[in-house]
């Protein structure tokens, strides 16, 4: 009889195990639970392939794929197994689901504050009012970017995904309602990671009837004046505050009144910083801008030089020869540490004096004869060359933890405030000061001689030291996140113009991607890395659509992504590189688009990582030079020589062979590898797909001098592959193999 009842019991169970129960009663069982709940679905394919489903008592995340047709409004049956992904508890895998009706009403979001996206709201649609982004307001959403925002008095972020409706519309410089969803995506702990996750422009209202719906720009810079342009989406006034500090107290206008707005601040003087709040009327109604920062031209030389460590290519200048440094970008920085006069502000990410000359020396000694000399560095990096500064240098390290990332910058700001407008300059650039990032690893730096850059630059370095004096104030630093978007963009300098932007508060990515899109006919680049897939779509978008002829030099194909090296390598074949003709990182980060023509070359460069880090926690810099010929041509110059070096030579360590190429590649998957030895080897010839799956292998014996390989892989489908060929030693040599 207890052996029937306990039969009687497990069956039980085991039927009440999926019988279907509320979402609330689901939450409260955990991870590894089976279960089936009942709710609408809160949303549709714009936050990719999860779903949210909620009922009377609670919400739910469900994670397949199989649900793509789901749409909001839907309301389901569904049964799956729970688990916690990054602290959010989701349903995956999903065994089955059932829609029972289409096109019901939604759940009333319920108002909250941010402090309540907590687990009490998790997965649940909410409302919070009042909210004042404080990410980049006036800028633009792009993919894969969280946005900060305050309301009441606390702190959150919504959390923009790929192929989100938000990308490429403004971020509100007002007041507005967020509707969305509550979720959570943390490493770190089960109170971490609460986010909003806005659906579409709908799940953003504007709290007016008129709305600035343009970021706030600047034209006509010059010497005594400027003016700042907007658009609003109903007929309103053209009105300016201003200032020279950020509480404004002067008013100007234009006259009449429409939707594309422009107003003129004159009466100003060369380098002269100025503070803008932009607004207009229509009726009672007023639409306001943040406060945006701008600066006048300055009256300084605007000479530009730009120093490499490694070799270029002078048979394709257009008239300045690019200047190759070989071991001594170290001594270059000393001898403008030297010349320093009052003020020098020193970042750098990295630095460690072991087989270069001694830049803590040259700091300390300009701080002996009255410089005033600051220094930030990253809190994560080894920094001993930061331990051998004196102690009357202040100091500030970065912070570290999961919300922040990297002081990455390697800019130095000399005498910025100089009143010999010749005096102030800016070097920045990709060079950490090492043995192997100046010696060993491709890199530039860029002097620029201006003095509204150099006030740029030192509003950034006050913002992080906290302070603008000589001592910094720990309660005010700001880096990563933390920081605002709150120094000019727009400059003049050599009568060109230039652009300049910090991360992660200035939506670099975005300036990368416009930079992009603005090309006519051709961009070469050269990056050390390309995570972001929005990067890889815009420059698709760039070959397939504008026909635009695109070179991409990486260091390595791990370091990208793998859509992104899938797109790349099928959208260019072997006209995107790997880095492999040299020891060493290749470390820069630039762009150059439209080189040689006159449609507006232009060079993109500084320290910024094509990377989610390098956009959304890292403390980066990044120049737009426009216009401006000289530059990208010099820029070419390292980027001709590397790129064609590279071309057809594949990965090869050290020892495998003297020289090695592969072609014809692209092919039609008839390969031959030339390759020079110095002695005889037997050889391993595998090819790899992109899976990593190994579907060709053979072996060869190759003489010492020059041999000539055939490979056959016609039976491959038309694709990428990898080419991985090892000698008896174990060296090897790597290449991507394209078969069309």
């Amino acid at each position: 009889m207890k052996q029937k009842l306990l039969i009687i019991m497990m069956l039980f169970a085991s039927s009440y195990g999926f019988s279907q129960i509320t979402i609330s009663a689901a939450r409260a069982l955990g991870a590894g639970s089976t279960v089936t709940i009942k709710g609408i679905v809160t949303n549709g394919d714009e936050l990719g392939a999860i779903r949210y489903i909620q009922d009377s008592t609670a919400g739910l995340a469900i994670y397949s794929t199989s649900l793509a047709s789901v749409v909001r409004g839907d309301s389901i049956s569904v049964t799956g197994t729970l688990v916690d992904y990054n602290q959010l508890l989701e349903m995956n895998p999903v065994s089955n689901f059932t829609i029972l009706s289409t096109g019901n009403t939604l759940p009333t979001p319920e108002v909250i504050v941010p402090d309540s996206l907590n687990e009490n709201h998790e997965a649940e649609l909410v409302r919070i009012n009042g909210a004042v982004f404080t990410t980049n307001p006036g800028g633009t959403f792009s993919s894969n970017s969280p946005y900060s925002f305050i309301a009441n008095g606390q702190t959150s972020t919504i959390y923009v995904r790929s192929n989100h409706p938000l990308i490429g519309t403004i971020i509100p410089m007002g007041m507005v309602d967020l509707i969305g969803i509550t979720s959570q995506y943390s490493y770190t702990g089960p109170t971490d990671g609460y986010q909003l996750l806005c659906r579409d422009t709908n799940d953003i209202i504007m709290n007016n009837s008129i709305t600035i719906t343009s970021p706030i720009s600047v034209s006509n810079i010059s010497q005594t004046g400027l003016t700042i342009n907007w658009t609003t989406n109903l007929t309103g006034t053209s009105e300016l505050m201003y200032g020279s500090t950020p509480s404004l107290g002067n008013t100007t206008s234009a006259s009449g009144t429409g939707n594309v707005h422009s107003v003129n601040i004159t009466g100003l003087t060369a380098s002269d910083l100025i503070y803008v709040k932009a607004f207009s009327v229509d009726g009672t109604d007023t639409a306001f801008s943040i406060i945006k920062t701008c600066i006048t031209q300055s009256t300084s030389s605007g000479n530009i030089i730009a120093y490499f460590n490694t070799q270029t290519d002078h048979s394709v200048s257009s008239g300045t020869n690019a200047i190759t440094l070989p071991n001594a970008i170290d001594d270059t920085l000393i001898a403008y540490i030297n010349r320093a006069k009052s003020t020098i502000d020193f970042t750098m990410y990295n630095f460690t004096e072991t087989g270069i000359s001694s830049v803590s020396s040259a700091l300390n000694a300009a701080y002996a004869r009255g410089v005033t000399v600051r220094m930030i560095f990253d809190g994560s990096a080894g920094n001993s060359g930061v331990q051998s500064v004196i102690a009357a240098i202040k100091k500030v390290g970065s912070p570290t933890g999961a919300t922040y990332g990297i002081m990455h910058n390697k800019f130095i700001v000399i005498d910025a405030y100089d009143s010999d407008p010749n005096v102030p300059l800016v070097w920045t650039g990709s060079t950490n000061l090492t043995d192997g990032q100046v010696n060993t690893d491709p890199n530039s730096v860029v002097i620029i001689q201006d003095k509204s850059l150099a006030i740029a630059y030192t509003l950034e370095f006050n913002e992080m030291f906290g302070s603008t004096t000589a001592i910094p104030d720990m309660t005010n630093i700001k880096f990563g996140p933390d920081k605002m978007d709150n120094t000019p963009h727009t400059f003049i300098i050599g009568g060109k113009d230039v652009e300049c932007y910090f991360s992660p508060s200035d939506g670099t990515n975005d300036k990368i991607i416009q930079t992009i899109n603005e090309a006519d006919d051709n961009i070469n680049i050269a990056t050390m890395l390309i995570t972001r897939s929005d990067i890889a779509y815009a420059l698709e978008y760039a070959v397939d659509s504008n026909n635009v002829d695109l070179k991409v030099l990486v260091n390595s194909e791990g370091q990208c992504s793998g859509t992104v090296w899938g797109i790349l390598s099928s959208l260019i074949g072997d006209d995107l590189q790997e880095d492999a003709i040299g020891a060493g990182i290749m470390h820069h980060k630039l762009m150059i688009v439209d080189e040689g023509t006159s449609s507006n070359p232009t060079l993109l460069m500084g320290s910024h990582n094509w990377s989610n880090s390098a956009n959304n926690k890292n403390d980066e810099n990044t120049l737009i030079f426009y216009d401006n010929q000289d530059m990208a041509n010099i820029y070419y110059q390292f980027f001709k020589y590397r790129f064609e070096e590279n071309k057809n030579v594949g990965l090869a360590e050290n020892g495998f062979a003297n020289t090695v190429s592969c072609y014809p590649n692209p092919s039609n998957g008839q390969f031959v590898v030339e390759m020079n030895i110095e002695k005889a080897t037997d050889l391993t010839i595998n090819i790899f797909d992109l899976s990593g799956r190994n579907v060709i292998t053979q072996t060869q014996t190759a003489n010492a001098g020059s041999n000539s390989i055939s490979i056959n892989a016609s039976e491959l489908s038309k694709g990428t592959y990898v080419l991985q060929m090892i000698n008896s030693d174990g060296k090897r040599f790597v290449n991507t193999l394209i078969i069309q």
